[in-house]
């Protein structure tokens, strides 16, 4: 193969990677909570929050439902945010999150303890699989939240009989996302490789300030940086904390670094406890500083700067210098 030909598969390979759309995602929750809708729906409708989040630079939405969501079997919230999203032309992932809506599961089952068992699991992603199959905007299913111990031989075979199940009930319709062990935080050890359908397969980490200590850089790349095709289906700070500030900052410098910036953030609403949101107590103001670190990690064109680029899309006034 002569040198000319060489240098053009590689220039096609460097337009292709540099072409592909970043995942510019965000956590939006409550379907998993006892309320039973989404958080913030009380002060603004899902429609001016789908127009707020597609105005703020994001194109993909997260977002997480319970089992005793499924079984509570009203869809009214869910279907009118499904239709909406699909109007906006805004990407979503299922996120199976939890079973119960008022804590979290060591894994998608409890062996009857409460009633659910893994074969519920499963037949809670084909009733919600099935009701949103042709939303040509629903992508993908996280298979489960987070799944809390350390066994990942456990946590393969869990992820395996999953995968193969939902392939048989939708051939060829999803992507899946797979997350790790030790509360998503580890997808070393995580391989479905063998899986023929393994190319729609992406795995998926969830990192936190809490999630690791320093040096940072070593246990990332323990955790993830090695792996080709990942995300990062969870991350999120606290922005008036220096420290959880500075965290965040190395971690965007790292995804930046490892050319990793397919994400979704959490999370859109204030009220998660362990970091707040992109939207205030309000429910209406943005939190800008955050805004603009997650600018800083989309941002592909080097002729603008991160707080041009942030205000391109918001249409505000920018930054004082």
């Amino acid at each position: 193969m002569n040198f000319k030909k060489v240098l053009l598969m590689f220039l096609s390979s460097v337009s292709f990677i540099t072409s592909k759309e970043i995942v510019k995602g965000i956590n939006w929750f409550g379907f998993e909570t006892e309320y039973n809708n989404l958080q913030c729906t009380w002060t603004h409708d899902i429609n001016w929050h789908l127009d707020n989040i597609k105005q703020l630079g994001f194109s993909h939405i997260r977002l997480p439902f319970s089992l005793d969501f499924i079984k509570n079997d009203n869809w009214v919230n869910m279907d009118k945010f499904f239709e909406l999203s699909k109007e906006k032309n805004l990407k979503v992932v299922l996120d199976f999150h939890r079973l119960h809506n008022n804590k979290q599961n060591f894994k998608p089952y409890d062996d009857g303890i409460s009633g659910y068992k893994f074969e519920d699991f499963l037949t809670g992603w084909n009733i919600i699989a099935e009701r949103y199959k042709n939303y040509d905007n629903l992508i993908a299913l996280d298979i489960f939240n987070e799944y809390q111990g350390p066994d990942y031989n456990e946590w393969n075979r869990i992820v395996k009989d999953t995968l193969l199940y939902l392939e048989e009930k939708f051939p060829n319709r999803f992507e899946y996302y797979v997350g790790g062990t030790n509360w998503g935080g580890n997808i070393h050890n995580m391989d479905q490789y063998d899986l023929p359908f393994s190319d729609r397969i992406t795995y998926t980490i969830h990192k936190y300030h809490f999630s690791d200590s320093e040096p940072y850089e070593i246990k990332w790349d323990f955790a993830f940086g090695s792996h080709e095709n990942v995300n990062v289906g969870e991350w999120g700070y606290i922005s008036n904390s220096d420290y959880e500030s500075k965290w965040a900052e190395k971690f965007v410098d790292y995804l930046i670094t490892k050319n990793k910036r397919d994400t979704y953030f959490w999370t859109y609403s204030f009220n998660s406890g362990d970091t707040g949101g992109v939207l205030l107590e309000d429910c209406h103001t943005v939190d800008d500083k955050k805004m603009k670190l997650l600018h800083k990690l989309w941002n592909e064109n080097k002729l603008l700067t991160t707080v041009d680029y942030y205000h391109t899309l918001r249409g505000t006034k920018p930054y004082s210098q």
